[in-house]
Parts: structure tokens; C-alpha cells; sequence
């Protein structure tokens, strides 16, 4: 019997009722959607959430928290899918269920899209809405006979309470935690995050490093629809440097990490790079010099990323057209999964991912089968 498909990164499109069970201290001050008149520059993504006074997502370039790309349900944008607004939004379960069967996924991990942004500077509220959002999808994943798992969003930055979500999403089913690649200001190699890792690993949560505009001050330099890439793609790469060259998978021997949607073609150049600097290629210096501002590789915890992958501590999820042969001669097999960034139908998007791999002939049955289910149930807490 066929192993059952994986798809590793789908989505959730948050309804305004998501928070309407949100801490009453925070009532007031909930994500309210608001629909714009169909003229103004944000065109079909016609529907946007008022937070803080501010508007998510911002298509207007420089501003409160920069150019961000996504849309809401019952926007234009969203009825042009042939996702259904309850497929989006998860209230129609079976419909998500029928979305998966078409393009023959047997198991969908779901990451969130409101909060691919920073969307709140008050951290308590941040906790709050995140903390409707793990109730929102707990919920839907029971509904849905184990088919649709999630990724639980934790308030990084206040560590008390991230732990305490990290102990309370466990309970409630998350098969792991979401994190942008770069949190507000502060880099995944913080150490105030360290808690909130101790915590995912003693309950073998994994980290999905996922495309996002974490820090609004990085999104505001970019004005137009590159900050798709720029600002939100690139983080993830920033995320794997941090993560690889400051061995936090050393220092949290059980913490198992991915990185998602970004590609993966370049993972060997990040490595290349990393290797550089931990062992400078030079022969005009005898002796390390220690770089200004110290160095930028732990020498105590750092490993070969290579390791890692093959370990199946490291996983990336791949674009199916991608140089497969040259990523698994690279890092190995064990470490690479696949997915549909459904039902976005964005830049990021492949739905029939399932048929084009099958398709590869330059890539051995077995490596297919690991990467469309078999790596994502070993770094998933999918039982």
C-alpha cells in the first residue's frame, strides 16, 4: 500500500470570527475586517484587518509595517479562487477535504496567512489573537478526521507566555510551531528564545521557518510587489544562518527545524557559505583572526548542516522543478519534503505536485516517496 502524501506547507485564510472569542480585555481591539470600495489601489485585495489602527495587508509601500501581499476571505481576490470561501477559511471542512482529494494529498500541515506579517506591537495582544488562532484550528484539525494538521503561532516575545501556549497547543494537536525567520527585531538565534525551544522539544514540537514579513523595519525598504522575495522569502535563508551557525540544533539535542516555502536550491550555498566562514579558505593568514563584533559561528555548538539533514533534525521543502539531483547530492534525501502552499495560488503555489514529481525521471522512486510523505511525517508531530 502506497505511503499517504504529506503536503507540507498549505494554509489557513483567517475569518474575522476566528477572534470573536478573543480575552474580553482585548475585545475592543480585536482584528476587525473592513471591506474598501473597489477603486482604490488595493484593487481586489478589496477586503483588509484593521489592527492597531493600522491596515493589514499594506500594498502601499513605506509605511506602519511596509508592502505586504496577501488577502482576506470575501475580497475579490478570494472569490476568484476555486478554493470556496469555507474551503479558505476552514469552516467548511469538507470542502478543504475535496480540495486535498483533487490533487491527491492525504494529509495537509496548515500554516497561518494573517500572521505571515507582524501584525501587532502590543505583545499581549499578539498572544491573544494568536491564542484565538490555536483554538480556531484545533478545532477544525478534529473535524477533519486527522487530515488537516497545524502549526501553532506562540508569542516569541514574551518567553513566559510562549512556553505556557507551547505546553497548551501540545494539548490541543499542533503538529509543530511557526516562526517567520526573523521575529520583529531579534534573530531565531536569540537567547530569550531559548525557553520557548526547551519547551518544543521536551514536547517534540518541531520549528517550520516559513516565508513571512517578520520585522516591519526590513518590510518598509521595499515599495513594490518584490517585497514578495525580498522581504519575506529571504528571511527564511537569514533564519537558517542564524539557526546553523549558533548550533541550536546542538543546544537543543531534541528540537527538530524546517524551512518552508523559500525553495531549496539555496540550502548547498548557504552551506558553502557557512563553511567558509567557520573555516576561511585563506592561506595569507596562519592564525583565526577574530572578526569585528565577534565571531559570526559558534565554534562549540556548530555542525555541518550537511549532518543535520541527515539526521532528520534539518527538513526543507522543495519546488518540484527544482535541481533535485544536485540538492540530494548535496544534503542527502532524508531531509526534503514537498507542497502545495494551497489554496493561496500564489507565486509559491503548485497544487499538482503530487503528478509533477511522479513525473521526474531523473529521480529514484525511493527519494520520491520520502520527500511526498514519509520526511514530513518524521518532522511533523503528526501522531
Amino acid at each position: 500500500m502506497p505511503n499517504p502524501v504529506i503536503d507540507a506547507d498549505g494554509h489557513v485564510i483567517e475569518p474575522e470570527e476566528m477572534f470573536e472569542n478573543i480575552d474580553p480585555e482585548f475585545c475592543k481591539r480585536r482584528p476587525v475586517a473592513v471591506t474598501l470600495p473597489p477603486d482604490t489601489e488595493w484593487g481586489p485585495s478589496d477586503k483588509v484587518f484593521l489592527i492597531e489602527g493600522k491596515i493589514m495587508p499594506n500594498i502601499g509601500g513605506r509605511g506602519p509595517l511596509g508592502r505586504t501581499t496577501f488577502f482576506l476571505p470575501d475580497s475579490q481576490l478570494s472569490k476568484a479562487s476555486q478554493a470556496s470561501v469555507g474551503n479558505q477559511t476552514l469552516t467548511d471542512i469538507q470542502a478543504r477535504l475535496e480540495g486535498m482529494d483533487r490533487f491527491k494529498i492525504d494529509q495537509q500541515v496548515l500554516y497561518p496567512t494573517l500572521f505571515l506579517a507582524s501584525v501587532a506591537e502590543d505583545p499581549k495582544l499578539e498572544a491573544a489573537m494568536f491564542r484565538c488562532y490555536n483554538d480556531w484550528m484545533a478545532q477544525a484539525g478534529d473535524k477533519s478526521g486527522g487530515r488537516v494538521r497545524w502549526m501553532a503561532v506562540i508569542p516569541f516575545r514574551d518567553a513566559d507566555a510562549g512556553v505556557k501556549e507551547v505546553r497548551r497547543v501540545s494539548q490541543l494537536g499542533a503538529a509543530g510551531v511557526f516562526t517567520m525567520g526573523i521575529v520583529w527585531e531579534k534573530q531565531l538565534s536569540d537567547p530569550s528564545f531559548f525557553p520557548i525551544y526547551e519547551a518544543m522539544s521536551e514536547e517534540n514540537l518541531p520549528l517550520g521557518v516559513h516565508l513571512g514579513w517578520g520585522s516591519p523595519k526590513v518590510t518598509e525598504v521595499f515599495t513594490d510587489s518584490n517585497s514578495f522575495f525580498c522581504s519575506a522569502t529571504m528571511p527564511v535563508i537569514w533564519g537558517f544562518t542564524y539557526i546553523m551557525s549558533y548550533g541550536l540544533l546542538n543546544r537543543f539535542p531534541k528540537l527538530r527545524v524546517g524551512f518552508i516555502e523559500s525553495g531549496s536550491e539555496w540550502v548547498p550555498y548557504a552551506i558553502n557559505q557557512l563553511r567558509r566562514r567557520y573555516k576561511p579558505p585563506t592561506v595569507i593568514r596562519t592564525k583565526r583572526v577574530e572578526a569585528l563584533g565577534g565571531s559570526s559561528v559558534d565554534a562549540n555548538l556548530y555542525r555541518d548542516p550537511v549532518d543535520w539533514f541527515k539526521e532528520g533534525r534539518a527538513f526543507v521543502a522543495c519546488e518540484p522543478e527544482e535541481n533535485l539531483p544536485y540538492l540530494i547530492d548535496s544534503i542527502g534525501d532524508d531531509g526534503l519534503m514537498l507542497s502545495s502552499d494551497y489554496p493561496h495560488g500564489d507565486p509559491s503555489a503548485d497544487e499538482p505536485y503530487v503528478e509533477k514529481i511522479a513525473a521526474r525521471t531523473d529521480v529514484a522512486e525511493r527519494a520520491k516517496q520520502k520527500m511526498l510523505g514519509e520526511n514530513a511525517a518524521r518532522f511533523y508531530r503528526l501522531r
